[in-house]
């Protein structure tokens, strides 16, 4: 038999045993039962986390489907303060800094706080593994320094067309609020909407699972479809870059416009801007002139005045008008005719050709002024033209109760009147047309990231502001302008082209000379297709728009007749041969795959697409700039080209088979 004492010892176990049992079955009922509720709640606020997914602005694409405008992702750091312990900041923000560029204290700066807060906008993945590796060192938790994927727009061909794309800001996922240009008009279209999910993740904040395919694509922005011709609006530009480089001008705009749709095909404004660092830029260098800066057109105007003259049939074109060898004065004011153009008694036709401001201002006492007013009305001017884009003029046309009596004088040899250069191609599109003026636009789809049509935008009729046989009769007009008058260096060997010069004297400059050559014109004239109009503003030495605005635009001519490939109307013994746009070169095989590469080489990505670019360039730190649109076709450095100390990378994209679009040596 146990002793005593044995079972009070053996009693005491069992009692303590009992005990800790009973504690155990409490505290399980406490979890299992009692508290199941509120910890399967905070378990799931662990490992269950709703995650916003942020939006992808849409691409913007030419009317053939070279990209302008493409959004990209990138990585920016975020800092969580309270997870990541005071003694180890000040070390943190030192190493931090020099992978930053960054001052140090800045950065400690931020990590004093008590809230997320970002410490670098869209770095690049060789600066995020730097990152990750210091907070590693220094044993920090995962959360403490974590990334953010936001986008990041790019505008391919720099310059070109920005002050019609516009710029973009940074919003809560990166750029993606538009600010300016069409970014701005359609912001709402392409910015694109946030997506909501539930995803789960381990206890170091890691997603187990990937975001569905489809759940992303809704959040991607709209896709715009241009009526810009890409092309053309580079030979646009290119001319009128090397005229305000030629003549030392102030500044330039040159626009294109089918005749029969009112789609706006190139639209330049120079000097221009970069829309990837747009606020390095003065707001002067950000505005589009074509639609912002009403201009006196000088003797562009004549057109109108003609076609008003020819409709109310205030002047006959036979009729013999006594130019008075270039010397009037009329209604008290004095008339001269510039360039030396002194004719007497000549046919209507001719004061046209020569730009006789002597004929056309007495030709212009004839309009009733009720009737002058309503007809410029009807061409346009003084109101918005209504084209899709934000900030356009309407332009300055005084109502009638304000003309003096030198105001028909004026506005006939186009004074006392501020047209936007959009308002005046838009009129001379309606003579080409026949008389009907189509309402201009630059935007013909919206499509969603799938490439379905969700609007589309056709041509629109605005109402006719001459009839078909005086709208003819001024397409005569401009013909015989080119033909044997101010504009002979506007022909093209082998087309019949019809245009209008106009060199104005700025009025608001009282103490000094400055003025702007214009020049408006129809092409081909016997079946108007498009519609041209340029202006040079302040050029310095020769600035009569026959010597500085028509050179100009014959290249443009020239080239845009090539690119469309109209075929000439007039045979000619030595057709004048205008040159390709593009080179044929040797490569012409396009790649798909992804460019495989030694490590510390430079990648091969002839063939490959912008967005596969984009893909591929994700991991190197290098800056990279596009030329042109389309598939790689060349590049700087050259494939298997050392790394070593490489600041930026050139690719140049091109139709297959083709080089160097923009015709510039990498």
């Amino acid at each position: 038999m146990l002793q005593k004492g044995y079972k009070i010892r053996i009693l005491i176990v069992f009692i303590v045993l009992f005990l800790l049992f009973m504690a155990v079955e409490a505290r399980l009922y406490q979890l299992q039962i009692s508290s199941y509720g509120y910890l399967t709640r905070k378990a799931q606020e662990i490992h269950v986390k709703r995650r916003v997914i942020n939006p992808f602005r849409g691409e913007i694409v030419d009317r053939n489907g070279n990209v302008l405008a493409v959004s990209t992702r990138l990585k920016s750091l975020y800092v969580n303060p309270l997870a990541i312990p005071s003694e180890k900041k000040e070390e943190l923000a030192k190493l931090l800094s020099p992978v930053l560029v960054i001052p140090p204290e800045k950065i400690q700066a931020r990590l004093e706080g008590k809230s997320h807060v970002s410490l670098a906008r869209k770095i690049s993945q060789d600066k995020a593994i730097q990152v990750d590796e210091i907070r590693k060192n220094l044993k920090l938790i995962s959360n403490s320094l974590y990334f953010v994927e936001e986008s990041k727009r790019l505008y391919p061909l720099g310059r070109t067309l920005s002050p019609v794309l516009g710029y973009t800001t940074i919003d809560d996922s990166g750029d993606n609020r538009g600010i300016f240009g069409l970014e701005l008009k359609y912001n709402d279209w392409l910015s694109g909407k946030y997506e909501k999910t539930v995803s789960h993740r381990t206890a170091l904040h890691q997603y187990l699972e990937p975001i569905e395919q489809d759940l992303l694509e809704s959040t991607y922005g709209s896709r715009l479809i241009l009526t810009i011709d890409q092309t053309l609006q580079y030979i646009v530009e290119k001319a009128l870059r090397s005229s305000l480089a030629e003549t030392r001008a102030d500044s330039a705009v040159g626009l294109l416009q089918d005749v029969k749709t009112g789609e706006i095909l190139a639209l330049c404004s120079l000097p221009s801007f970069d829309p990837d660092i747009f606020h390095t830029y003065d707001a002067e260098l950000r505005r589009n002139r074509c639609i912002s800066d009403p201009i006196e057109p000088g003797s562009v105007m004549k057109i109108f005045t003609a076609a008003i003259l020819l409709d109310t049939g205030l002047v006959r074109m036979d009729e013999i008008i006594d130019c008075r060898m270039g010397h009037a004065v009329l209604d008290g004011r004095s008339v001269w005719d510039a360039g030396g153009h002194k004719m007497g008694r000549v046919p209507f036709p001719e004061t046209f050709y020569f730009s006789s401001n002597v004929a056309f201002c007495s030709l212009g006492l004839r309009i009733d002024p009720i009737i002058y007013y309503s007809y410029l009305r009807a061409f346009g001017f003084g109101q918005k033209t209504g084209i899709d884009l934000p900030d356009e003029s309407a332009g300055i046309l005084y109502p009638v109760s304000k003309w003096t009596k030198y105001s028909r004088t004026s506005l006939a040899m186009g004074y006392e009147i501020g047209i936007t250069p959009l308002q005046i191609i838009a009129a001379i599109s309606a003579l080409g047309n026949r008389g009907q003026r189509m309402q201009p636009y630059l935007v013909r789809e919206i499509q969603d990231a799938g490439g379905h049509v969700i609007q589309s935008f056709k041509p629109r009729e605005k109402f006719r502001m001459v009839s078909p046989q005086t709208a003819d009769r001024i397409l005569g007009l401009m013909e015989g302008v080119v033909v044997q008058g101010t504009g002979k260096k506007a022909m093209v060997s082998g087309y019949r082209i019809g245009g209008k010069t106009g060199t104005t004297r700025k009025s608001n400059k009282k103490d000094e000379r400055e003025y702007i050559a214009g020049f408006a014109a129809l092409f081909p004239i016997e079946n108007p297709r498009i519609a041209c109009y340029i202006a040079i503003d302040n050029p310095k030495g020769a600035y009569y728009a026959s010597d500085v605005a028509v050179p100009v635009f014959r290249e443009i001519a020239r080239q845009t007749l090539s690119h469309f490939a109209i075929p000439p109307s007039i045979a000619t013994e030595k057709m004048q041969v205008v040159e390709p746009v593009e080179t044929v070169a040797p490569k012409s095989m396009v790649r798909k795959e992804a460019p495989q590469v030694l490590p510390g080489q430079m990648p091969d990505f002839s063939g490959l697409t912008m967005k596969e670019a984009l893909k591929a360039l994700r991991n190197y730190s290098f800056d990279v700039r596009f030329v042109g649109s389309g598939v790689v076709i060349d590049q700087s450095p050259k494939p298997a080209a050392a790394l070593t100390d490489l600041n930026e990378c050139v690719l140049v994209f091109g139709k297959p088979g083709a080089i160097n679009l923009s015709g510039k040596e990498l």
